[in-house]
This record gives C-alpha cells, structure tokens and sequence, in this order.
C-alpha cells in the first residue's frame, strides 16, 4: 500500500472488497435487463434512477458526517449494500430490479464523510495522489471479477452471480469496521453556501466538470450493451471487456491523481479527457477484439474522473467543511450524470454509434478549452483551515 496508513489501507481492502462483489455482475446488469424484457432507451432510465438517488444521497450524507461522527456514518452506510444484490436475484422482471438500483443509490451516501476521511488522513501535498490510490481499489476489484461473473452467468446463470455477491458485500463491510475514527466534526462550523459560491475557483471547477460528467456518463451504461446488441459478444466476452475498463481506471485513476499533484489540475483533468475520447472514438470505429480491449481500456477514464475529481475539487472548499464541499458539489454534479444517462437512452435507441460520437465530440471540446481557458487552476497543494474537532 506505499505510504497509505493502516485505516486508509483498510479502506482500500474494503473498496477491493466492494468492487469485487459488484463486478461480478454490474457491467452484466444492463445486458441482463434486455433478458427481462428492458428495451434499449429503459436502459438509459434504470441507469438515471441510480445516479439521481446517488446524487440525492450526497446532502443527507453529509448532515450525517456532521451530526455524527466520520466512522460510523461510513460504516452505517456501507451495510446498505448487501440488499441490493438479493433484489436483483428475486427480480422476475427488469421493472424489479430499481428496489435493488434505489438502495446501491443511497450507499453512496457516506461519499461526502469517506472523501473528508480520507483527505484528513493525508498530507496537503498527498492529497489527490492518496485519494486516487485508496479509490484505484474500485476499478482493481472490476478487474478479474467481470470475467469470473461473466462465466458464472454464462455457465449457472445470473442468480448464481448475485449469490455470490451478496457473500463478498458482508466481507467488505466487516472490514470497514475495523478503521479508526478520527477528530473531526463539523456540527459546530459555520460556513454558508454563499461563501462557496463566492469563490471564483470552485465556479471554475464546477463548470467544468458539469460538462465533464455530461461526457463521462452519457455513454457510460450502454458500453456492454452495444457489444452484445451491435456485435454480438456474449456474457463471458462482456466480463473481459469489463475486465480491460477496470485495469484502465486502475492505472488511469492514480496516474492522472499523481500528474495533478505534480502538474496541476488541468493536466491531470486532460488527461483523464484523453483516454475517454480515445475509449469512444475506437468504439465508434473500431472492429474485432483488439480495438475494443483497447477502447474498453481507455474507457476506464470514466472511473478515474470522479477519484481525480475528488483530490482536486477539495481545495475550492475554503471554510466549507470537507463532507458539505463534496456533497454540495457532487450532488450538483448528479444533473448530467442523471441527464446524461436520459439522454444517451434517446441516442442509444436513435443509433447503437450515437452516445459515442457525442462523447468524443464533448471531451474534444473540453480538452481544447482547457489548453485555451485563462491559467487559474491552481498547482500544488490545497489552502485551507484546519478541521475543527468538537470531540
């Protein structure tokens, strides 16, 4: 684990955790709902119902982290995730899978106190590179459990998948429990939405990644689907391609995480943009097996965005506390997730190509507005008060 502490190391196991037992079935979900009588545009809907309660959950989560303290609203939390696996083993038809997509949704809602732990249990100047690495767990559970989830369905079945799951959710929250809290709480801080928007930085920031999230998710869903609709490719083919997006964000993630300490955030945001545009243009493009291990592979960089997101918004808080900043700001940032999830399903059901050239045209855009944007995206550490303990 390099230079992690022992509860960040935690974490991360508990992450790897996680990952593993989502991977086995979460790129398989979709193509699993077309089994059950989902058309392609119900695809982009189920997607939008998880992200908007997803983005819903940041606030509520939030309050949490301030009325309680970091660990148990973590740990609470986590332990939302082992229903949501058991809905979709039960479900007799796709319209029963949103209970299951509804309560993944509400996890997320120790987002805001997981990311303000995480940044107080770092160094200023480690702060991105430590945030990038405890979430490249994500992406490196994805990476043998896709392939393993994809020859269970195609030899046992879905069910069986969901089983199984269900086992490594209870693993990965027993190991959260095991962290340490810390000092912080932020019930007492006074602070007003208003001074968080008077900062031009975070203005700057949340533009920008409001556009960025429109490209990173609009395609997003539908990327297993368009193999198995538009060529074909089966579940265990589906659980290798899904294999090859993991092992992209897990080396993206911490990769752009380390340029933007190093760099600054708009190299580390430009290169994140990169590897999407190269993932959709060769989908676009693409044919065989190769062009699109590659493509799935840059494709990872729709993972990283949000850990390279995280290490970089967090210094545009000022006297915001940490679990408000990241919940006030990534709750706004459900709008295109959610949006772009609809409006991909209108694009996806129009064409199986369309996501993907708009995908390739916004990250286009955005990556020639940042080598055009005035410099103001700050390098190097973040400036902020000290977090205040009440405890």
């Amino acid at each position: 684990m390099g230079k992690l502490d022992r509860d960040l190391t935690l974490i991360f196991v508990a992450i790897w955790l996680y990952a593993l037992g989502l991977g086995l079935f979460f790129q398989l979900l979709y193509p699993y709902a077309l089994t059950l009588g989902a058309s392609r545009f119900a695809i982009g809907v189920l997607n939008a119902i998880t992200l908007a309660v997803m983005a819903a959950s940041y606030i509520p989560g939030a309050w949490a982290a301030g009325h309680f303290r970091l660990k148990p609203t973590i740990v609470w939390i986590w332990w939302l995730l082992l229903p949501t696996s058991l809905s979709y083993l039960l479900a007799p038809s796709w319209v029963w899978l949103i209970p299951g997509l509804i309560l993944f949704g509400l996890s997320y809602a120790n987002n805001p106190a997981l990311k303000a732990y995480i940044v107080l249990k770092s160094e200023p100047q480690r702060v991105a590179r430590n945030m990038t690495l405890v979430f490249a767990a994500y992406p490196l559970g994805l990476i043998v459990a896709p392939t393993i989830g994809g020859q269970l369905a195609a030899t046992y079945g879905m069910r069986t998948v969901f089983a199984l799951s269900t086992l490594i959710f209870i693993a990965s929250s027993v190991v959260v429990t095991l962290i340490k809290d810390t000092p912080y709480h932020a019930y007492e801080s006074e602070w007003s939405f208003a001074s968080l928007w008077s900062n031009r930085l975070f203005r700057r920031y949340l533009l920008f990644f409001l556009i960025a999230y429109l490209a990173s998710y609009l395609a997003q869903p539908f990327l297993t689907p368009f193999l198995a609709q538009a060529h074909h490719q089966g579940y265990a083919a589906l659980g290798v391609y899904a294999s090859l997006a993991a092992v992209g964000a897990a080396l993206i993630g911490p990769l752009m995480g380390r340029v933007t300490d190093l760099y600054g955030a708009r190299n580390g945001a430009g290169g994140v943009l990169a590897f999407l545009l190269v993932g959709a243009f060769l989908l676009v493009v693409g044919h065989g097996p190769l062009a699109w291990g590659i493509a799935f592979f840059c494709y990872g960089a729709y993972d990283a965005l949000r850990a390279v997101e995280s290490g970089i918004v967090g210094r545009s808080f000022v006297a915001v506390p940490l679990a408000w900043g990241f919940a006030i700001f990534e709750s706004i940032m459900g709008i295109p997730m959610a949006g772009a999830s609809i409006l991909g399903g209108l694009l996806y059901r129009q064409s199986y190509r369309l996501p993907f050239v708009v995908v390739a045209v916004l990250a286009t855009s955005l990556l020639i507005g940042l080598a055009v944007w005035p410099r103001g995206w700050r390098r190097g550490r973040a400036s902020r008060p000290a977090p205040t303990s009440t405890r």
